[in-house]
């Protein structure tokens, strides 16, 4: 059976309160294909309620509305599960020997009145049969040419369920059929049953969105340029963010028509988390919702880059109605051609202590901001926290220390080898699981530091990853959030000979373990054993040295490092450009140009450094002809002296 369809016989299965949940989803549905909101559709909740004969009922402020499955602005659906036959249509519609007031009143608005009932599968003449005594109930009513009267029976509301496949998912899911991880609009973060579900919008978050030009955003600035941004390109949109941002919360607030106003249309929202091992793949559900033309916005949440990248050329190619999102910490840094990339960030603990304080409000703000502070505004950190603080109980006089410990342990009991493999395998920024060809697997490099096996450290994975300090993206694993990550290799590195970690991680064939290790030393810049190491790279003979000649991998090394030794490394760059050799770097894309001269704009942000640095760029500039327009040197220069985001704290003079 393809994705999107379903037996009709199984919609049987039904409850009658289901029923008109499905019919009421449906014309919502159907007002938002055609540009109308879902708002314009009203429901009881349930079929036995009293509800003046009306099940449904739709109110789109149009003149005119004919969509195929509802032909008029003003329509009323009755959703009935048992068989209507012509004598209870009629019971159905004239009560007492008089037209319902209900009908009488559609008739007289040009109105339409639907009966969709589940148990009838009717031939072309039953279903003829049952539109004539309908038509024969309203024949003396003054209006009874004005009225719109249908029938639909079972094919036919199965017909209109395979046009919105969103309506599809939370049908198959009511009926136990549900595709596993893939769902409807709904509460995609979630919050524990009968939490607060609202958006939290606090001081320090903020959003980067391409068309801002850098500007940050807070979150009620940046709902609507964001809904814009999806409704427009032809792009993926990808949002990327630290851990516990609430990414999904505010992805899910796109389609809240409570946040603001034109909100994305929920009716077409599909979302899963890739990180569930989804069935069917984020990949077949894609290709199936372009090839057959649908409607859709997709969702993957915890999208791992090289499946973003996938999929995005495939929705930038398809051009047509499907849009898609991806969320993601993004471990790896990759931003395909064919992407917009939104960014979250959270500067300050307010968020998180909204959050916990929302969760466990007997902890008290105090504990609450105390839990926060430490979990360097990750809200999932926070709430792992939280969870074990007693009432009544005060953390004020707890040290970081104490605290981290409460995190790891968690209820288990302390093991010293957890923690030991831990500080292993934070040493690096992300690490594989996955052993591909003959070479060492990651793991097996790791835990070769410190004589631990692979399947020891697969284990400790899936323990960390149960208390919360580590994320899984497909094959890829990572120490989180980077507070937690930083004090655990920082314990590494005092514990573990630099040389022995030097001939490890720069033993041949382990190009990009020994760049994630870069990428860790690179966030611990005030740690003496992080700059012995990268002072050494930076040495002429050493790994870094020859920064003229870096390859891709080592060029990014190279960008990751740069805050360790800072004083070094100008050095190093000044070096290689002022020698008697240099001729100029090549005015196109090539990473080692691009490298150096981003480390230069940064390194000049420190006023000490600011001459060298901007000489060292105008150095650069004399061999670059003035008619180049490609990322040009001058362009880098002037930007320095303007009176806004200069971007050094040089002086004016």
């Amino acid at each position: 059976m393809a994705i999107f369809d379903i037996e009709k016989d199984d919609l049987l299965r039904l409850s009658d309160t289901q029923l008109e949940e499905l019919i009421a989803r449906l014309a919502e549905a159907e007002v938002a294909a055609n540009g109308y909101s879902p708002a314009s559709v009203s429901w009881s909740g349930s079929i036995n309620a009293p509800d003046d004969g009306i099940d449904i009922h739709v109110q789109v402020p149009a003149d005119t509305l004919n969509t195929g499955f509802l032909a008029r602005p003003d329509t009323i659906l009755q959703a009935k599960k048992h068989s209507m036959s012509k004598g209870a249509i009629k019971s159905e519609m004239v009560i007492g020997g008089e037209l319902s007031e209900v009908i009488s009143e559609q008739a007289s608005k040009r109105g339409s009145y639907i009966i969709v009932s589940l148990d009838d599968d009717c031939s072309p003449p039953m279903k003829t049969a049952r539109i004539a005594a309908m038509r024969d109930s309203v024949k003396d009513d003054p209006n009874s040419d004005s009225i719109h009267l249908n029938f639909f029976d079972r094919s036919k509301l199965t017909q209109w369920l395979r046009q919105h496949p969103s309506v599809t998912l939370w049908a198959k899911g009511k009926l136990g059929q549900g595709y596993s991880g893939w769902q409807p609009f709904g509460a995609w973060s979630n919050p524990p049953k009968g939490a607060d579900d609202t958006l939290i919008s606090a001081a320090g978050v903020t959003l980067t969105l391409p068309s801002e030009k850098g500007r940050k955003l807070s979150i009620e600035d940046a709902i609507d340029p964001m809904r814009e941004l999806i409704k427009s390109t032809s792009k993926a949109v990808r949002i990327t963010g630290l851990s516990g941002v609430g990414k999904t919360r505010i992805v899910q607030a796109l389609f809240d028509e409570t946040v603001d106003k034109e909100a994305l249309d929920r009716t077409v929202a599909v979302y899963v988390d890739t990180g569930a091992e989804p069935n069917p793949s984020a990949a077949a559900m894609l290709d199936r919702l372009i090839s057959e033309g649908r409607r859709a916005i997709v969702i993957l949440d915890n999208c791992p880059s090289e499946l973003h990248s996938s999929l995005a050329g495939k929705v930038s190619a398809a051009g047509g109605e499907v849009r898609l999102i991806t969320v993601e910490y993004d471990i790896r840094d990759d931003k395909p051609q064919t992407t917009e990339v939104i960014h979250i960030e959270a500067v300050g603990p307010e968020v998180a202590e909204q959050l916990v304080i929302r969760r466990f409000p007997y902890i008290g703000r105090n504990n609450a901001r105390r839990v926060a502070e430490f979990a360097d505004g990750n809200a999932r950190v926070s709430l792992a926290i939280a969870e074990r603080v007693q009432e009544g109980e005060s953390l004020a006089q707890l040290s970081d220390a104490q605290l981290f410990e409460r995190l790891f342990e968690q209820r288990n009991q302390a093991d010293d080898n957890l923690r030991e493999q831990a500080e292993i395998l934070s040493l690096v920024y992300s690490f594989s699981v996955s052993k591909i060809g003959e070479r060492d697997g990651e793991l097996e490099v790791l835990g070769s530091i410190l004589g631990h096996s692979s399947s020891q450290l697969f284990r400790s994975v899936k323990k960390l990853l149960d208390r919360h300090v580590l994320q899984k993206r497909g094959p890829w694993r990572a120490i989180l959030p980077q507070a937690i990550a930083n004090r655990l290799a920082a314990s590494a590195l005092d514990g573990i000979p630099v040389h022995q970690l030097r001939e490890i991680f720069e033993a041949p064939g382990r190009e990009r373990l020994l760049m994630s290790f870069a990428h860790r030393l690179g966030l611990l810049h005030d740690h003496p054993v992080a700059k012995e190491i990268v002072v050494a790279w930076l040495h002429p003979g050493g790994l870094l040295g020859r920064i003229l000649t870096l390859e891709d991998t080592a060029a990014r090394m190279l960008s990751y490092i740069g805050p360790v030794a800072p004083e070094a490394l100008l050095d190093r760059i000044e070096a290689e450009l002022t020698s008697p050799d240099f001729d100029g770097l090549e005015p196109r894309f090539n990473s080692q140009r691009t490298v150096i001269l981003n480390l230069l704009q940064l390194l000049a942000y420190d006023a000490s450094a600011f001459d060298r640095c901007v000489n060292l760029l105008i150095h650069v500039a004399d061999y670059e002809g003035e008619e180049n327009n490609y990322d040009s040197v001058r362009d880098k220069i002037t930007r320095f002296f303007q009176a806004y985001l200069s971007g050094t704290h040089a002086s004016l003079d």
